[in-house]
């Protein structure tokens, strides 16, 4: 290729060999053939240097980098550093883009250049291929427009991606400079460099989405509990400059974000078993942002301490609560650490 392709398609990937032919095979079913696939894979151990570098012999488009165990953030900023094109768009390794997912995306940011990026819906599927509801669905944004058609631009996106973080970057379609200009994703923290990300462009840029669902995004149970932790901290050290903040706005906006932060530290807790803490936690964020699903919730982990079930009956030591049972936040979380932290050298 000579000239600057259409689209620049990031992949990074890390021990993903099962699962990354079937992420490149839905980039290539798009229709939309004037694009290139930057490929990042972070010194991967289970032959995917060599299958990428067979891939990359069949098709020119595949363009693989590699990584020294550095995380998807530098990964991902490495390949944006490549990236020809003016439109970049993502996509995780063991992401699935569905049919017709890009071209609508690419028509549309051509059309508006100053809208720095786009998000759509996606579907949870966990791994045993069953699927768990889509993200909006989960998450109730109230800013989502389920009617809308196509891309519309989201009023105050700062604010409405602080408050509900609904963003996937797998359905992320951006403007390569303006990635630039917010210098890419964070490598500083280990965790949440994602949402870090969205929302500095949101700070300064248009923001547009779609309600329709584009992508599916595979669920992973937690693998490391104590890692989440550190995700979860994370996620309050991206909030805690907004607390100076004094627009009416941005205040509620921020509570709303705290409650979802100790939604997910209950969720992790009842994971882990710990249904005290669990209780502890939705009860923080019922207080902050009173949710009927979070009452239910905080009820339930009090029920299970107190040894009762839903009819209040007496019952022997509450069992664990299985992956089938945990909601797509909690499952999420475990993915999110997965997309956030590589392994250690």
């Amino acid at each position: 290729m000579t000239r600057s392709p259409r689209c620049s398609v990031i992949i990074p990937t890390f021990n993903r060999a099962d699962l990354l032919p079937y992420a490149i095979a839905s980039v290539r079913t798009q229709g939309v053939d004037d694009i290139e696939i930057l490929i990042i894979d972070d010194s991967s151990t289970d032959g995917t240097r060599e299958w990428l570098s067979k891939e990359a012999a069949r098709d020119p488009r595949i363009i693989p980098l590699r990584t020294e165990r550095r995380g998807p953030s530098f990964a991902s900023n490495l390949a944006l550093s490549q990236a020809r094109a003016p439109i970049v768009a993502f996509l995780e390794a063991d992401d699935l883009w569905w049919p017709g997912k890009l071209a609508p995306a690419l028509a549309f940011h051509e059309a508006n250049p100053a809208v720095a990026f786009s998000f759509t819906d996606y579907l949870h599927v966990d791994t045993d291929g069953q699927e768990r509801g889509t993200c909006f669905e989960y998450w109730r944004a109230s800013y989502v427009d389920k009617r809308a058609r196509g891309f519309k631009l989201l009023p105050e996106p700062e604010i409405k991606l602080l408050a509900v973080n609904v963003v996937g970057t797998s359905t992320v379609v951006a403007s390569r400079s303006a990635l630039h200009r917010a210098n890419g994703f964070s490598t500083a923290s280990r965790s949440a460099h994602d949402w870090r990300l969205w929302l500095r462009l949101a700070a300064e840029c248009l923001v547009a989405y779609t309600p329709e669902t584009t992508t599916s995004y595979r669920i992973r149970p937690i693998a490391a509990p104590e890692n989440m932790t550190s995700r979860i901290d994370a996620m309050r050290n991206i909030i805690e400059p907004y607390a100076v903040r004094r627009e009416r706005r941005v205040r509620r906006a921020l509570r709303q974000a705290s409650a979802r932060i100790d939604i997910a530290e209950a969720e992790l807790a009842r994971h882990l078993g710990d249904h005290w803490n669990a209780a502890l936690a939705h009860s923080r964020a019922l207080v902050t942002w009173p949710d009927m699903r979070t009452a239910r919730a905080a009820v339930a982990d009090f029920r299970k301490v107190l040894g009762r079930d839903p009819d209040g009956n007496a019952t022997m030591a509450p069992p664990d609560l299985k992956d089938e049972e945990l909601s797509p936040g909690v499952l999420s979380l475990g993915r999110w650490f997965h997309d956030s932290i590589s392994p250690a050298p």
